[in-house]
């Protein structure tokens, strides 16, 4: 298999399980396999970003202290089964948020990419060379405007979003959950 340089992965639905707007560090829980399949890819090397759309900060759901908490008890669940996290990327934005600072349409809201092109940039990465891997739509137009290898699994908003994908994605990797998807990327690339 050749070696990706980062997997650009979505937190809520994808990760982890969804629950809304997830405040409380204590509601994590890790796709089940998850941990296991990353592995396999930061073993190699690869370099795994979590990119997270929090627009429960910008609706006044959940502060950034809270979002941080949440994220902080990620990256030590995955560390715990060897999985290191080279950052969390955060989007607090929402044009229709009611706390006023977060309150604007932004670029670093996915399918926005301004976060992605930040790592990129800072780590020397090759955008071909990244996966970018979701559950919403959002996910897969960032990986088309990063010129990345896209997953799109159906667990969280999957579903909703799966129709979508399949008309205006062709070449997605459509998998049925996280494991599954990293599985079917690993093939691709052995191609």
């Amino acid at each position: 298999m050749r070696r990706l340089d980062a997997l650009f992965l979505d937190r809520d639905g994808t990760l982890i399980v969804e629950r809304g707007f997830l405040s409380d560090p204590r509601g994590v829980r890790l796709t089940r396999g998850a941990a296991e399949a990353l592995r396999r890819f930061t073993a190699r090397g690869t370099l795994l970003f979590v990119v997270t759309n929090q627009s429960g900060i910008a609706r006044g759901k959940l502060t950034r202290r809270q979002a941080d908490a949440v994220n902080a008890e990620v990256a030590r669940r995955l560390l715990a089964h060897g999985v290191p996290v080279e950052g969390f990327l955060v989007c607090p934005h929402h044009p229709e948020g009611s706390v006023r600072e977060y309150a604007v349409a932004c670029r670093c809201r996915k399918p926005g990419t301004l976060l992605h092109r930040r790592a990129i940039r800072r780590h020397g990465l090759d955008p071909r060379r990244c996966a970018v891997l979701g559950d919403k739509w959002d996910d897969v137009g960032a990986g088309i405007a990063l010129g990345a290898h896209r997953v799109h699994v159906l667990t969280g908003h999957g579903r909703r979003h799966r129709k979508r994908v399949r008309a205006e994605a062709p070449g997605t990797i459509l998998a049925p959950s996280l494991p599954a998807g990293l599985r079917l990327l690993e093939e691709s690339l052995s191609r």
